[in-house]
């Protein structure tokens, strides 16, 4: 069991709580994990809603700050197991991203409803960062 099956594990068996188990918390733990920087003690328990949340995102740059953040090199290159993606979507402020790990032909997303996992062929992205250091 590699870095990613562990981390997919415990989204599955954890609960989903804003400045607690949040996504970009989620992938802070796993960047912290394959050895990047552990920031997520900047974040936890400074917020509690969808928009604390967002807030803290724009703050710092979105998913390519806190990646930077945290050490993670982008990658100029398709998404292989491990490395951490920023998903883009659609929602009714306009185009944004959230973070997500790659688990091959997928990508890994937790959300407040669960963990998700999306192919590849059906995700557009707009950065790509080692999983591992």
């Amino acid at each position: 069991m590699d870095a990613v099956d562990e981390t997919l594990r415990e989204w599955r068996s954890g609960q989903f709580v804003y400045g607690q188990s949040d996504c970009m918390l989620s992938i802070g733990r796993y960047l912290a994990r394959t050895g990047h920087v552990d920031v997520t003690g900047k974040f936890v328990g400074r917020y509690d809603t969808p928009e604390g949340a967002m807030a803290q995102m724009e703050a710092h740059g979105g998913v390519a700050g806190l990646m930077a953040l945290a050490g993670a090199e982008l990658k100029d290159d398709i998404p292989a197991r491990g490395d951490v993606v920023e998903v883009l979507y659609q929602d009714e402020s306009g185009m944004c991203g959230i973070g997500g790990i790659c688990t091959g032909d997928a990508v890994a997303l937790r959300l407040e409803r669960g963990m998700v996992e999306v192919s590849l062929r059906f995700i557009r992205y707009r950065g790509v960062w080692h999983g591992s250091r």
